[in-house]
């Protein structure tokens, strides 16, 4: 019985935006915690080599990690293309007559597209630095003590101005898509008009942070602060 009546809240709008919210969370904490071990870079190679090592030497809980990454992005942004269908379908299979702009942000309006930019750079960013399809040469490459240097891999591949264009548009989408991600998620599990605009104003100011740290990576390799 309490299966059931579980499975008919998760089957309504309500539910899927509650799950769309827990994912949306999940995603953020990995975000964060990627960020930090990234930051390691500007330590020098040893140190991101050593957080890398650190990682690899527990393989079955980073591929469990991994594929609970791609299973939350996908079905995160699975139901807001299921969200979105149904809310057309509500509306006759009709887009708004009228869209009133100077109601809704740019990443209000852009939430679907951002995400599914994001779903594709996780896609290459694996292909690149976990699985090494990417330039393959880098992915060889071994530091002084034996193991890959990812510090190595890191730094020749962004000084590819192709791959840091690709780098930072999908930090502008992620951008867009945590700060409104944060209002509705607070609206989505119901806290009240107070704690919306705290959230909303944590939500922008964490979402310009993580975009700055994020880019000065592949902006430093561009400017040489950061050499193979």
């Amino acid at each position: 019985m309490q299966l059931s009546r579980v499975s008919r809240m998760l089957a309504t709008s309500v539910g899927q935006k509650c799950i769309m919210a827990a994912t949306g969370l999940f995603l953020v904490l990995f975000v964060l915690v990627h960020l930090a071990g990234n930051l390691a870079v500007f330590s020098g190679r040893d140190a991101l080599n050593s957080y890398s090592a650190l990682l690899h030497s527990v393989p079955k809980i980073l591929w469990v990690l991994r594929l609970g990454l791609i299973a939350s992005f996908v079905l995160h942004v699975l139901l807001s293309i299921r969200l979105s269908w149904r809310n057309r379908q509500a509306r006759g299979g009709q887009a708004y007559a009228r869209r009133s702009w100077q109601t809704t942000s740019v990443a209000a309006r852009s939430m679907l597209w951002a995400g599914l930019v994001l779903l594709a750079f996780l896609l290459f960013h694996l292909c690149h630095l976990t699985w090494g399809w990417v330039y393959p040469n880098h992915a060889r490459l071994i530091d002084a003590q034996g193991r890959p240097d990812v510090y190595g891999q890191v730094v020749l591949g962004f000084q590819n101005v192709w791959l840091l264009a690709c780098y930072i548009l999908a930090q502008v989408a992620l951008l867009m898509h945590l700060s409104h991600g944060f209002s509705s998620a607070g609206h989505t599990l119901g806290i009240n008009a107070v704690g919306c605009r705290a959230i909303r104003g944590v939500g922008l100011i964490l979402s310009f942070v993580v975009f700055v740290l994020y880019c000065s990576i592949p902006i430093a390799v561009q400017l040489g602060v950061l050499l193979p």
